[in-house]
């Protein structure tokens, strides 16, 4: 296993600063954000990786991260599932990065429509998705994610299970799963098999507010409800070998953190990680 950055956590960083804190604090790897709004520099750009321009930056991103000896595991992308025009710009993308593969998703749920017909609706769509996929040597990606169709391995399951491994997978994400979609860590992690392609790490604990309602929060890798010990365990026990990025949003959403640095949470989690590695991984 390998420890990579989603660059979603490093806002406050541009490209080329963020890939040389990646690595300078011995990251592999790092996911591109592609297409996110910018809401630290005001600079009305898109960061780490534009769409609007992803034919002219992709080669310039892969050229980052290569300077500074980071693979590209995956790419941080959204689009409908059935926008093809955007999935295979993004597709497109991932082969100009050397990234194999990209986050498509599935769709949300706010139960507006009957989960029958989202489910139905989006395995239509991948029977379009898989074939591009394995034309463009890449793969799709589902991640597992509150508040969507696929809160869970075994929801996501219904998904996958209609499609070839080597050409859609799953982002296993226990953070989010502390908020929706919680099932025993390993049993999750071997329901997925061949289909776990990566995997996210962020933590959330539940905290009751002043006014008796439960709600979730960021917390600290090791300080959460999700058991990276537990996880990182299993994941070795059954064979993975891909990357794992963190993705931490302690202190806000997509902006400047508060209460903490972005630094600060990078190194807290490569300790971490780096740590359980050494004593579960291969």
């Amino acid at each position: 296993m390998k420890l990579g950055v989603y660059s979603i956590v490093l806002p406050d960083y541009r490209r080329e600063e963020a890939a040389a804190k990646v690595a300078e604090i011995g990251y592999s790897g790092i996911e591109w954000t592609v297409g996110y709004e910018d809401r630290v520099f005001d600079s009305g750009e898109q960061w780490h990786v534009s769409l609007d321009d992803l034919e002219e930056d992709a080669p310039r991103a892969r050229e980052v991260a290569e300077r500074h000896g980071l693979e590209i595991p995956s790419l941080g992308t959204s689009a409908d599932t059935g926008d093809f025009d955007t999935i295979e710009r993004l597709m497109d993308g991932a082969v100009a990065m050397g990234a194999p593969m990209l986050r498509i998703g599935s769709a949300g749920y706010d139960g507006s429509t009957h989960y029958d017909e989202l489910r139905e609706m989006v395995i239509g769509n991948y029977r379009t998705i898989e074939p591009m996929a394995a034309e463009h040597g890449v793969k799709a990606l589902i991640e597992i994610h509150s508040n969507t169709i696929c809160p869970s391995a075994s929801a996501t399951m219904r998904i996958l299970e209609h499609f070839d491994p080597d050409h859609v997978g799953a982002i296993l994400d226990p953070g989010n799963m502390v908020h929706e979609g919680y099932e025993q860590w390993r049993m999750g992690i071997e329901m997925l098999g061949p289909y776990l392609a990566h995997v996210h790490a962020k933590n959330q604990a539940w905290v009751r507010g002043a006014d008796g309602a439960w709600s979730t929060e960021m917390a600290s890798l090791e300080d959460g409800l999700a058991d990276f010990r537990e996880i990182i365990e299993a994941l070795a026990d059954c064979g993975y070998e891909g990357y794992i990025d963190l993705e931490d949003f302690r202190g806000g959403y997509c902006v400047r953190p508060e209460g903490i640095t972005t630094e600060q949470k990078l190194v807290e989690g490569y300790e971490y990680l780096s740590g359980l590695l050494e004593q579960f991984g291969p």
